[in-house]
């Protein structure tokens, strides 16, 4: 009988005689892994391993059960190009490619949280992986904000964010915005980043509001189908 690779099995789905499944549990590890990244000063082997592990991250998101293989082929293809690109990026000393390579994780950043979000949108119940996947989700939008402000910060010229003293307190800044706890001690300093940051409080809201509290509500138990 033939596998539909469209479909979403519990246990995942066969290509190529090669099991596909979701492992959201890893990529919570190696996000936890680019948090701690996050807050070493920069250097030419922490952009290197920071790299690494976020293509990582956006390969197991890719690879999961119900993404088509054309999507995944080219998503490996694009990929391998981010990765040569920040890696390449990562052994200059410049600010332009610093900030360069912060925005190239951005979009890693967020491509794996569409493909996360894309996924778990389609599962038929509501299990242990689809929570860990919307947790993923989560904390992929403040690291992905967080990339982008600081990849910012360089590439402006002028100063983006008000109270930044360390490499980590972009991250922290953006967690804070997100979960809007606002301590206030970092701020916005430039009209862009004002906006920006209105954005990620308005986001992590919408999100645990329409999301996250579904998934934990509806734990275990069947979806309806519409219509």
């Amino acid at each position: 009988m033939a596998i539909d690779e469209h479909s979403t099995g519990e246990d995942g789905l066969i290509s190529a005689g090669v099991p596909i499944r979701e492992r959201y549990g890893l990529v919570l590890v190696l996000i936890l892994g680019g948090y701690l990244l996050a807050g070493i000063d920069n250097n030419k082997w922490v952009a290197i391993l920071n790299a690494v592990l976020w293509m990582a991250i956006l390969l197991t998101a890719l690879w999961s059960p119900g993404v088509p293989e054309r999507i995944r082929r080219v998503g490996g293809i694009a990929t391998l190009v981010l990765l040569i690109s920040t890696v390449s990026l990562g052994w200059l000393s410049s600010d332009a490619a610093a900030g360069m390579r912060l925005l190239l994780f951005a979009i890693a950043q967020m491509a794996a949280l569409l493909a996360i979000l894309n996924q778990i949108s389609r599962h038929q119940r509501v299990a242990l992986q689809t929570v860990m996947g919307a947790i993923a989700c989560y904390a992929l939008i403040a690291l992905a904000m967080a990339a982008l402000f600081h990849g910012l910060d360089y590439l402006s010229g002028s100063t983006f964010l008000n109270g930044v003293v360390a490499t980590g307190d972009y991250v922290y800044f953006s967690f804070v915005t997100l979960t809007t706890v606002g301590y206030g001690d970092i701020t916005a300093a430039s009209d862009v980043a004002k906006r920006l940051v209105v954005v990620e409080a308005f986001v992590g809201q919408v999100f645990l509001i329409t999301l996250v509290a579904r998934l934990v509500t509806l734990w275990g138990l069947p979806l309806k189908r519409s219509g």
